[in-house]
């Protein structure tokens, strides 16, 4: 789990059940370990559980934290 990974995409779900993806440009390489344990703390941050729900709601209200992908961009791979 030592490849590249250049972004990370997250992925919200409005209130109306619209899903929205984000996507985050890394200003340098990451391995995925390390873009897969941004992702967990970047979630910890943005989000509060209830646990009662299992779900994720962002602290700005702007809907459910549904997941993230960490990708590679084939253009900066050697």
């Amino acid at each position: 789990m030592e490849e590249p990974v250049h972004f990370i995409m997250l992925i919200i779900q409005i209130a109306d059940g619209t899903y929205v993806r984000e996507l985050l440009e890394f200003s340098r390489p990451m391995t995925l370990m390390e873009c897969l344990g941004f992702g967990d703390e970047h979630r910890e941050a943005v989000t509060t559980y209830v646990e009662k729900e299992n779900r994720h709601i962002m602290k700005d209200g702007s809907g459910d934290w549904y997941g993230f992908g960490c990708y590679q961009d084939p253009e900066k791979m050697n």
